[in-house]
């Protein structure tokens, strides 16, 4: 009999394809970089909790292979709770069908235990439920009476100040109301077995659906999906209009090519409307060259192409900090003189990885952008918020920081304003699709051609990974984050060139 673990069952309520493949198929599973990247804040996030709880053993052991050894994990819990252990992280429970490891067991030594489950998101989902119930099930079929159940998640309001204090950043929820009532707890034996039915049998029909996208991009979806034309509903750009549950509403009705779209009738915004025209009429650039020239008139000289790179973690690593929040740890920065320079000027910084280093950047900043000049141009209004929050930290700093924001023009207003669309751009107005597009076939301009740092994920997580490295593997890598930081605002400055081209 197969034995269901929590991973499993969440993943079996969710989609039982999805339990399916993960059984059967895992080479199949695509994890991009900030699915990596959650479960390693997770991990960071479930030993910062150890510290909620005095007298705490852990039970946690691997084997040769690197999977959980469940075993030694179950066997040792057993002797703890005998010896009425006052609290035990990955506490394993193992009958017959069903396996769970809770991440932290409270003795309430009272013939009861309490249940944490220590999330690195900052608020409820109901998936926690559904895992919380699981985990209660388990224990009550190990004997284990459960006087409560709770989450533990990150409190994003949370600002270091010296050590960190586990009571602070984490926000304790009492579920156990939520977690008894009948949608998550009468039918867990009932679904144990139906999964091990489904994993006992072929791989489930399950068509794609919202669920794909309930907690984050499911990591079969490239399989998934692999029925859909290359031109589908879900090419379309996605906003408050026309979300992903509405693409799938459309789906659902048999709406799946751009040929059903337009048979169908929808209404479809300028943006949308002019993509599904370009592929189906496969018609060349839509340029409206007065509003680009009106955007361009805008732009004053010296240009400065700005893009920051910044690094977010779980647990603040500097004091002032808060959980998740964007430091900005580097920046790139290509001048253009005038509007026909031939050359640019290039400027950059990367933060020392030892130490707070905001402080270093904010100077370096206001020295290599003057104030009173000419156009900060970025993509996206990160920068912006970014500079603002320094503005803010940084009082000294501030009016000539100001001065660089009230200056700033954005490239991305022209995409997103519709002025200039071609089919290559695939619906999307981000510099990685834009600048392909309009820029084709330059190996100086293509990002996969960069080593290690490929976008902003991996660039964070390179970051952060910096201080555990040797040396030539830190310098390395360094290095790949200039270059990774040179390219986008390198980009931007091609993306202008190709739209003063364009408009001439």
């Amino acid at each position: 009999m197969y034995r269901i673990s929590k991973s499993k069952y969440t993943a079996f309520v969710t989609c039982p394809k999805q339990f399916w493949l993960h059984c059967h198929k895992p080479e199949l599973f695509v994890p991009d970089a900030s699915l990596e990247a959650r479960f390693e804040q997770g991990n960071e996030a479930g030993v910062f909790a150890h510290g909620l709880f005095g007298g705490l053993v852990d039970t946690f052991k691997r084997l040769p292979n690197g999977k959980p050894d469940i075993a030694t994990m179950v066997a040792k819990t057993k002797d703890l709770v005998v010896a009425d252990c006052p609290a035990i992280a990955e506490a394993a429970f193992s009958s017959d069908d069903v396996y769970a490891a809770v991440d932290i067991l409270k003795n309430n030594f009272d013939g009861t235990w309490d249940l944490y489950e220590v999330k690195s998101s900052t608020g409820r989902k109901l998936i926690y439920l559904h895992d919380v119930a699981f985990q209660r099930y388990v224990l009550s079929q190990c004997g284990i009476k459960v006087r409560a159940c709770h989450l533990a998640y990150v409190n994003n309001k949370y600002i270091r100040k010296g050590t960190v204090n586990p009571h602070e950043l984490f926000v304790i929820e009492d579920v156990t109301g939520l977690v008894v009532q009948d949608e998550f707890s009468r039918d867990i034996g009932i679904r144990v077995k139906e999964a091990q039915g489904v994993y006992a049998g072929t791989e489930p029909k399950n068509d794609i659906c919202a669920n794909c996208f309930s907690n984050y991009k499911c990591a079969f979806w490239e399989y998934c999906s692999a029925h859909l034309p290359s031109n589908s509903i879900f090419s379309f750009r996605g906003d408050s209009g026309f979300s992903k549950k509405k693409k799938f509403e459309y789906y659902k009705k048999g709406i799946v090519s751009f040929e059903d779209v337009r048979k169908s009738g929808i209404k479809l915004g300028d943006i949308r409307q002019r993509h599904l025209d370009s592929v189906l009429g496969n018609k060349p650039m839509y340029v409206d060259k007065a509003a680009v020239q009106g955007f361009l008139s805008t732009i004053k000289f010296p240009a400065y192409f700005f893009d920051f790179e910044t690094y977010s973690a779980v647990i603040p690593i500097y004091d002032g900090q808060r959980p998740y929040q964007q430091i900005p740890c580097q920046y790139s920065l290509h001048i253009l003189k005038d509007k026909n320079a031939d050359t640019m000027e290039h400027r950059e910084f990367l933060s020392d990885e030892s130490k707070n280093d905001l402080r270093t950047l904010a100077e370096r900043i206001v020295a290599d952008i003057p104030r009173n000049g000419g156009s900060i141009i970025v993509y996206t209004d990160f920068e912006s918020t970014r500079l603002k929050e320094m503005a803010d930290e940084f009082p000294d700093l501030k009016e000539h920081l100001h001065d660089i924001i009230f200056r700033i023009v954005d490239l991305y207003d022209v995409f997103r304003g519709g002025m200039m669309y071609c089919k290559e751009m695939g619906g999307s107005f981000s510099v990685k699709s834009v600048l392909p597009a309009l820029c084709p076939n330059n190996p100086d301009l293509d990002y996969s051609l960069l080593d290690d740092i490929h976008n902003g994920t991996e660039a964070m997580t390179a970051f952060l990974a910096l201080k555990k490295m040797e040396a030539t593997e830190r310098n390395r890598i360094r290095q790949s984050l200039l270059a990774y930081c040179k390219l986008d605002t390198l980009a931007m400055a091609e993306i202008y060139k190709e739209l003063c081209l364009q408009t001439a």
